[in-house]
Protein backbone atom coordinates (compact mmCIF):
# COMPACT_ATOMS: atom_id res chain seq x y z
CA UNK A 1 0.00 0.00 0.00
CA UNK A 2 1.24 3.47 -0.77
CA UNK A 3 1.54 6.24 1.41
CA UNK A 4 -0.55 8.79 1.11
CA UNK A 5 1.65 12.00 -0.08
CA UNK A 6 1.38 15.66 1.49
CA UNK A 7 1.01 18.06 -1.02
CA UNK A 8 2.00 21.96 -0.14
CA UNK A 9 1.67 24.86 -2.52
CA UNK A 10 2.58 28.12 -1.45
CA UNK A 11 1.37 31.59 -3.26
CA UNK A 12 1.19 30.14 -6.34
CA UNK A 13 1.06 33.17 -9.16
CA UNK A 14 0.23 32.03 -12.34
CA UNK A 15 -0.07 34.82 -15.21
CA UNK A 16 -2.03 34.25 -18.58
CA UNK A 17 0.35 33.25 -21.17
CA UNK A 18 1.05 34.75 -24.79
CA UNK A 19 0.84 38.36 -25.23
CA UNK A 20 -1.16 39.26 -22.22
CA UNK A 21 -1.58 42.80 -21.31
CA UNK A 22 -0.76 43.94 -18.29
CA UNK A 23 -4.59 44.80 -17.11
CA UNK A 24 -4.90 41.38 -17.18
CA UNK A 25 -5.55 39.63 -13.87
CA UNK A 26 -3.08 36.28 -12.97
CA UNK A 27 -5.23 33.41 -13.41
CA UNK A 28 -4.09 32.10 -10.07
CA UNK A 29 -3.26 34.57 -7.18
CA UNK A 30 -1.00 33.61 -3.83
CA UNK A 31 -2.68 30.31 -3.91
CA UNK A 32 -1.01 28.39 -1.04
CA UNK A 33 -2.85 24.60 0.82
CA UNK A 34 -1.30 21.95 2.37
CA UNK A 35 -3.06 18.62 1.34
CA UNK A 36 -2.88 15.31 2.85
CA UNK A 37 -4.79 11.81 2.24
CA UNK A 38 -8.57 10.85 0.98
CA UNK A 39 -10.60 12.61 -1.49
CA UNK A 40 -10.08 16.65 -1.81
CA UNK A 41 -12.94 18.43 -3.94
CA UNK A 42 -11.76 21.72 -5.82
CA UNK A 43 -15.02 23.50 -6.80
CA UNK A 44 -15.98 27.15 -7.36
CA UNK A 45 -17.52 29.20 -10.81
CA UNK A 46 -16.08 28.94 -13.99
CA UNK A 47 -13.05 30.41 -14.47
CA UNK A 48 -11.88 30.92 -10.66
CA UNK A 49 -9.12 28.87 -11.92
CA UNK A 50 -9.24 25.70 -10.70
CA UNK A 51 -7.71 23.54 -13.61
CA UNK A 52 -4.53 25.50 -13.56
CA UNK A 53 -4.46 25.00 -9.85
CA UNK A 54 -4.62 21.12 -10.34
CA UNK A 55 -2.28 21.30 -13.07
CA UNK A 56 0.28 23.75 -11.02
CA UNK A 57 -0.21 20.91 -8.26
CA UNK A 58 0.51 18.30 -10.39
CA UNK A 59 3.64 19.44 -12.18
CA UNK A 60 2.05 19.38 -15.34
CA UNK A 61 2.57 23.55 -15.56
CA UNK A 62 4.91 25.38 -13.68
CA UNK A 63 3.98 28.41 -12.14
CA UNK A 64 5.42 32.04 -12.50
CA UNK A 65 5.86 32.24 -8.92
CA UNK A 66 5.34 30.20 -5.34
CA UNK A 67 6.71 26.25 -4.62
CA UNK A 68 4.86 23.38 -5.49
CA UNK A 69 6.18 20.26 -3.09
CA UNK A 70 5.25 16.88 -2.76
CA UNK A 71 6.03 15.11 0.31
CA UNK A 72 9.24 17.89 0.85
CA UNK A 73 10.24 17.51 -2.83
CA UNK A 74 10.07 21.27 -4.69
CA UNK A 75 8.38 19.88 -8.23
CA UNK A 76 9.76 22.99 -10.24
CA UNK A 77 13.27 23.16 -8.02
CA UNK A 78 14.21 20.00 -10.39
CA UNK A 79 14.78 19.60 -14.28
CA UNK A 80 12.09 18.83 -16.24
CA UNK A 81 13.88 15.38 -16.75
CA UNK A 82 13.85 14.77 -13.10
CA UNK A 83 10.58 15.93 -12.58
CA UNK A 84 8.90 13.28 -14.98
CA UNK A 85 10.41 10.79 -13.31
CA UNK A 86 9.61 11.84 -9.97
CA UNK A 87 5.69 12.01 -10.92
CA UNK A 88 5.83 8.61 -13.01
CA UNK A 89 6.48 7.07 -9.55
CA UNK A 90 4.12 9.30 -7.69
CA UNK A 91 1.49 10.84 -9.22
CA UNK A 92 -0.99 10.18 -12.23
CA UNK A 93 -3.19 12.64 -14.30
CA UNK A 94 -7.05 12.01 -15.15
CA UNK A 95 -7.70 14.60 -18.33
CA UNK A 96 -11.22 15.97 -18.29
CA UNK A 97 -10.19 14.89 -22.64
CA UNK A 98 -9.52 11.59 -21.52
CA UNK A 99 -6.26 11.59 -23.58
CA UNK A 100 -6.41 8.54 -24.73
CA UNK A 101 -4.82 7.00 -28.13
CA UNK A 102 -7.91 6.25 -30.50
CA UNK A 103 -6.59 3.28 -32.66
CA UNK A 104 -5.53 1.30 -29.54
CA UNK A 105 -7.40 -0.88 -27.71
CA UNK A 106 -8.76 0.07 -24.71
CA UNK A 107 -6.36 -2.65 -22.86
CA UNK A 108 -3.40 -1.15 -24.81
CA UNK A 109 -4.22 2.38 -23.63
CA UNK A 110 -4.59 0.88 -20.12
CA UNK A 111 -1.43 -0.58 -19.98
CA UNK A 112 0.45 2.01 -22.34
CA UNK A 113 2.64 3.81 -19.60
CA UNK A 114 3.72 1.04 -17.93
CA UNK A 115 4.99 -0.43 -21.48
CA UNK A 116 6.77 3.28 -21.90
CA UNK A 117 8.47 3.01 -18.60
CA UNK A 118 8.77 -1.02 -19.81
CA UNK A 119 7.45 -2.20 -16.30
CA UNK A 120 5.54 -5.54 -16.21
CA UNK A 121 1.95 -5.39 -15.50
CA UNK A 122 0.21 -8.66 -14.64
CA UNK A 123 -2.46 -10.07 -16.52
CA UNK A 124 -5.33 -10.38 -13.23
CA UNK A 125 -4.17 -7.13 -12.30
CA UNK A 126 -5.61 -5.46 -15.92
CA UNK A 127 -8.39 -7.57 -15.84
CA UNK A 128 -9.49 -6.50 -12.32
CA UNK A 129 -9.15 -2.91 -12.52
CA UNK A 130 -11.26 -2.98 -16.06
CA UNK A 131 -13.85 -5.16 -14.17
CA UNK A 132 -13.75 -2.62 -11.13
CA UNK A 133 -14.72 -0.15 -14.20
CA UNK A 134 -17.08 -2.53 -16.44
CA UNK A 135 -14.79 -2.20 -19.28
CA UNK A 136 -13.67 -6.24 -19.29
CA UNK A 137 -15.87 -6.73 -22.18
CA UNK A 138 -14.43 -3.90 -24.29
CA UNK A 139 -10.93 -4.39 -23.47
CA UNK A 140 -10.22 -5.45 -26.92
CA UNK A 141 -12.35 -2.34 -28.68
CA UNK A 142 -10.67 0.71 -30.25
CA UNK A 143 -10.69 3.65 -27.81
CA UNK A 144 -12.53 5.82 -30.88
CA UNK A 145 -15.69 2.99 -30.89
CA UNK A 146 -16.60 4.23 -27.10
CA UNK A 147 -18.79 6.53 -26.00
CA UNK A 148 -17.14 9.62 -24.05
CA UNK A 149 -18.57 7.83 -20.26
CA UNK A 150 -16.65 4.33 -21.51
CA UNK A 151 -13.81 7.05 -22.79
CA UNK A 152 -13.44 8.59 -19.27
CA UNK A 153 -13.72 5.31 -17.19
CA UNK A 154 -10.62 3.73 -19.80
CA UNK A 155 -9.00 6.48 -18.84
CA UNK A 156 -9.79 6.42 -15.33
CA UNK A 157 -8.14 2.31 -15.46
CA UNK A 158 -5.44 3.46 -16.84
CA UNK A 159 -4.62 6.24 -14.09
CA UNK A 160 -5.73 3.60 -11.10
CA UNK A 161 -3.26 0.66 -12.66
CA UNK A 162 -0.20 3.00 -11.97
CA UNK A 163 -0.85 2.38 -8.07
CA UNK A 164 0.31 6.18 -7.64
CA UNK A 165 0.55 7.68 -4.32
CA UNK A 166 -1.64 10.64 -5.64
CA UNK A 167 -4.52 10.98 -8.33
CA UNK A 168 -4.83 14.55 -10.01
CA UNK A 169 -8.53 14.17 -11.96
CA UNK A 170 -10.02 17.00 -13.73
CA UNK A 171 -13.40 16.63 -13.46
CA UNK A 172 -13.72 12.96 -13.73
CA UNK A 173 -17.54 12.30 -13.80
CA UNK A 174 -18.20 15.38 -16.08
CA UNK A 175 -18.95 12.49 -19.18
CA UNK A 176 -20.65 10.25 -17.20
CA UNK A 177 -24.42 9.56 -16.48
CA UNK A 178 -25.69 8.62 -13.09
CA UNK A 179 -24.72 5.44 -13.09
CA UNK A 180 -21.09 5.24 -14.12
CA UNK A 181 -20.63 8.59 -11.72
CA UNK A 182 -21.85 6.60 -9.16
CA UNK A 183 -19.07 3.63 -9.88
CA UNK A 184 -16.48 6.03 -10.28
CA UNK A 185 -17.09 8.06 -7.43
CA UNK A 186 -17.70 5.13 -5.21
CA UNK A 187 -13.64 3.78 -6.71
CA UNK A 188 -12.57 6.75 -6.10
CA UNK A 189 -13.83 6.67 -2.66
CA UNK A 190 -12.45 3.33 -2.04
CA UNK A 191 -8.91 4.65 -3.14
CA UNK A 192 -8.61 8.03 -1.56
CA UNK A 193 -9.66 5.84 1.97
CA UNK A 194 -6.91 2.85 1.34
CA UNK A 195 -4.48 3.43 -1.03
CA UNK A 196 -3.70 7.11 -1.98
CA UNK A 197 -4.72 10.85 -2.41
CA UNK A 198 -7.09 11.66 -4.63
CA UNK A 199 -7.52 15.38 -5.91
CA UNK A 200 -10.50 16.38 -7.93
CA UNK A 201 -11.86 19.67 -10.03
CA UNK A 202 -15.70 19.09 -10.10
CA UNK A 203 -18.94 21.19 -10.95
CA UNK A 204 -20.78 18.52 -9.18
CA UNK A 205 -21.60 19.41 -5.74
CA UNK A 206 -23.07 15.50 -4.93
CA UNK A 207 -19.88 14.64 -6.01
CA UNK A 208 -18.20 17.11 -3.68
CA UNK A 209 -19.94 16.02 -0.80
CA UNK A 210 -18.21 12.82 -0.38
CA UNK A 211 -14.87 14.13 -0.31
CA UNK A 212 -13.25 14.79 2.90
CA UNK A 213 -11.95 17.96 1.98
CA UNK A 214 -13.38 20.90 0.10
CA UNK A 215 -10.97 23.36 -1.56
CA UNK A 216 -13.32 26.67 -2.90
CA UNK A 217 -12.06 28.70 -5.40
CA UNK A 218 -13.08 32.25 -6.47
CA UNK A 219 -11.06 34.92 -8.95
CA UNK A 220 -7.94 32.66 -9.25
CA UNK A 221 -7.66 32.42 -5.31
CA UNK A 222 -8.39 29.83 -2.57
CA UNK A 223 -11.17 31.31 -1.07
CA UNK A 224 -11.61 28.67 1.93
CA UNK A 225 -11.19 25.23 2.17
CA UNK A 226 -12.82 22.75 5.51
CA UNK A 227 -14.00 19.66 5.91
CA UNK A 228 -17.29 17.36 4.72
CA UNK A 229 -20.02 19.36 3.74
CA UNK A 230 -23.16 18.50 2.97
CA UNK A 231 -24.71 19.32 -0.20
CA UNK A 232 -26.48 22.13 0.89
CA UNK A 233 -23.80 23.68 2.88
CA UNK A 234 -21.38 23.78 -0.28
CA UNK A 235 -24.01 25.34 -2.04
CA UNK A 236 -24.69 27.83 0.84
CA UNK A 237 -20.88 28.79 0.71
CA UNK A 238 -20.31 28.75 -2.97
CA UNK A 239 -23.63 31.36 -2.63
CA UNK A 240 -21.57 33.20 0.26
CA UNK A 241 -18.09 33.34 -1.54
CA UNK A 242 -19.69 34.78 -4.49
CA UNK A 243 -22.00 32.01 -6.71
CA UNK A 244 -21.20 29.29 -8.85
Amino acid sequence: MNTAPTIHAEQIVKLPSGNASAQQLPILRDCSVDLGGGLTAVVGPSGAGKTSLLYCLSGLDRPDRGQVSINGTDLYAMSDERRTRFLRQTASFVFQQYNLIGYLTVEENVRLPHALAKHRVEVAAVEEILSRFGLLEKRAARVNTLSGGEQQRAALCRAILMRPSVIFADEPTGALDTANTAVVLRVLRELATQECSVIMVTHDVESAALADRIVFMRDGTIAHVTGQLGVDDILHTMARLGGR
